[in-house]
């Protein structure tokens, strides 16, 4: 029964994950521009294998580490092959040695740590010298629509804030990434109602802020009809609600220093 349930948790976090997917796909057409052919292939905040899936296509003689700290997308990804090593560990603390892998993957999973300076320097640690760091997370105005429903309502944090594409810019140079590119773009997809958004957020894992009390009961319920009542403000003339994604894209490569490990 356990089995059942995590591969339908599985299932629905594919259906739910429009936005992450159009993410990845992006991402995969961005290396259609890179010549590289890796032999040690790490996904940071893999999930269940979205990217690792993709990825494989594209180096079948390539290992591949899919890292994540939920044990249940782990177990029950999605990658078509058997060759597969999964970890389960913390962006912050990558348990690898360094100058381990030729190529380091992250899509729409860095921004949810709320250090991303420790992850980006865990991912620095562990790329090889010339490896290349391929990512996306997400800007200031993500769910900004949400963000701006609930501070008509009270003023608790109910989104989380995300890092600006200047700020990751200034970090990886300052951790000395060479050949830095980063760059940004909306995406915005329609719902019919809050509700829809909001179970769309649950099933894929988005860490939306937990508060120390929560409101329960009819004050609870209040809130909520206030905030949809202001997120319908933004219907568009389509008829649709709209939920903004800024998703900032960014590569580098780890500077060289002259030295070239090879390893058997």
């Amino acid at each position: 029964m356990k089995s059942k349930e995590k591969k339908f948790k599985s299932s629905k976090y594919i259906n739910s994950a429009i936005v992450q997917k159009e993410i990845v796909s992006r991402l995969i057409e961005r290396l259609s521009f890179i010549n590289i052919s890796p032999r040690k292939v790490l996904d940071v905040g893999s999930g269940v294998g979205l990217g690792t899936s993709n990825l494989i296509k594209l180096y079948s003689k390539t290992d591949f580490f899919m890292l994540d700290i939920c044990s249940s997308s782990l177990s029950n990804h999605v990658v078509n092959s058997k060759d597969i090593f999964s970890v389960c560990a913390n962006f912050k603390s990558i348990p690898f040695n360094e100058d381990t892998f030729d190529f380091v993957f992250s899509s729409s999973a860095l921004h949810w740590d709320l250090d991303i300076n420790a992850s980006f320097k865990e991912i620095y640690r562990v790329l090889k010298p010339g490896g290349l760091f391929l990512f996306s997370t997400y800007g200031p105005d993500t769910l900004i629509e949400l963000r701006s429903a609930w501070h008509n309502v009270d003023n608790r944090k109910h989104v989380n804030d995300f890092y600006d594409m200047h700020d990751i810019g200034d970090l990886m140079l300052n951790l000395n990434f060479i050949d830095t590119v980063v760059d940004t773009e909306k995406i915005i997809i329609e719902y019919e109602n809050v509700t829809k958004l909001q179970k769309d957020l649950k099933n894929i894992g988005s860490k939306v802020l937990e508060e120390p009390k929560k409101s329960v009961g009819l004050q609870g319920i209040r809130k909520m009809k206030l905030m949809y009542a202001e997120y319908e403000k933004f219907r568009m003339k389509s008829g649709g609600l709209p939920a903004t994604y800024e998703v900032i894209y960014g590569s580098a490569w780890k500077k060289m220093d002259n030295i070239i490990k090879y390893t058997k």
